[in-house]
């Protein structure tokens, strides 16, 4: 078992990191116990993250959680344990959420405040305007015509340039990719730990196995909806997307190398309608009744000798009595009065 550099002050953090401690990679829990890097404000700082921390970023997703039951008429009672273990997953494996910042020489990373610097306000002293000589009518009908003559040239056109579009992470330009195959499909696409779904399959995925809608950054200019289960209970989830009439295709990294293909894919079964016997939905109850009666089947009547000492007629009117008149007419308009009643 992988042992985790994890305190815990309470039972809750203990059931937490027994969790993790059974289920995460060795990838998972190297990120955990030693933390990893990141950039901010320009530095290189140590993001190391704890089940403290983990606690707060629990509490803001279950707020999440019941906003959004809210604005879909429904309303959250309790979180189960497997959803708390999907957060605690993603919380340590997300590289992007921030726990305890730390710099270079180990002290803890301080945001410090921005000054703004104060306006500089220059006063230009004001020289009172030169007084305009006095023109007589000769030199006012001479400046109209000059004015006349002079023709404002066009304003140049400048055509602004476009911002250029982020086309996104290597990751989400292959997860794109793949989408492109499997329009009809809802991709599960393998990160770490995680089995991620992105933009409608999220949507989708969030609403049908009520799971937390958050986003992730795939280098756009806005988040990408984002959803995601554990890899180890994949199989439960895509379950219930097949039962609710969904297929799913599940990308898998491939071995030795970070590509990652689409492995199987899972189709929901077609229900056959049941095929009834044309020739009873024509009875009526009454016929059916009739029919369904328990008739003794007759033996069958001895073949007729020549020697007519061995043909018996009392014992075959005896056995004919077996046979029930209204029975047989039935069965006579079933075959199409093929069957000839003496």
């Amino acid at each position: 078992m992988i042992e985790l550099n994890l305190s815990t002050s309470n039972h809750e953090q203990e059931k937490i990191k027994a969790f993790l401690q059974n289920n995460v990679s060795e990838v998972l829990a190297e990120k955990i116990n030693n933390g990893v890097q990141i950039v901010k404000d320009g530095k290189t700082l140590l993001n190391k993250k704890d089940l403290t921390t983990f606690m707060k970023y629990a509490e803001e997703q279950v707020l999440k959680l019941i906003a959004e039951n809210e604005r879909k008429g429904r309303q959250v009672r309790c979180i189960d344990d497997p959803t708390v273990y999907a957060w605690a997953i993603h919380y340590f494996e997300e590289d992007s959420i921030e726990g305890n910042l730390y710099n270079e020489d180990g002290t803890k990373y301080k945001i410090e405040p921005k000054i703004q610097p104060k306006p500089v306000i220059q006063i230009k002293p004001t020289t009172p305007p030169e007084p305009k000589p006095q023109l007589n009518i000769f030199d006012m009908i001479s400046a109209k015509n000059e004015t006349a003559k002079v023709e404002t040239p066009p304003k140049p056109v400048i055509e602004q340039s476009k911002p250029e579009q982020k086309q996104g992470s290597p990751m989400y330009q292959h997860y794109l990719s793949v989408k492109e195959k499997y329009k009809d499909c809802i991709v599960f696409y393998r990160l770490g730990d995680f089995y991620e779904m992105f933009n409608g399959d999220a949507v989708t995925a969030s609403d049908i196995l009520n799971l937390t809608l958050t986003g992730r950054d795939c280098g756009l200019t806005e988040r990408v909806p984002m959803t995601g289960i554990p890899f180890h209970a994949v199989d439960n989830y895509i379950s219930k997307l097949v039962a609710a009439g969904y297929k799913v295709a599940v990308c898998e990294r491939l071995d030795g190398n970070s590509e990652r293909t689409i492995e199987r894919v899972i189709t929901p079964k077609p229900t056959e309608p049941e095929q009834l016997d044309d020739d009873y939905n024509d009875l009526t109850e009454e016929e059916m009744r009739k029919f369904d009666g328990d008739l003794a089947e007759p033996d069958e009547p001895a073949e007729q000798s020549d020697d007519n000492d061995d043909f018996d007629i009392v014992t075959e009117k005896e056995r004919l009595k077996a046979f029930d008149t209204q029975a047989l007419c039935l069965l006579g308009e079933l075959f199409n009065n093929e069957i000839d009643i003496q």
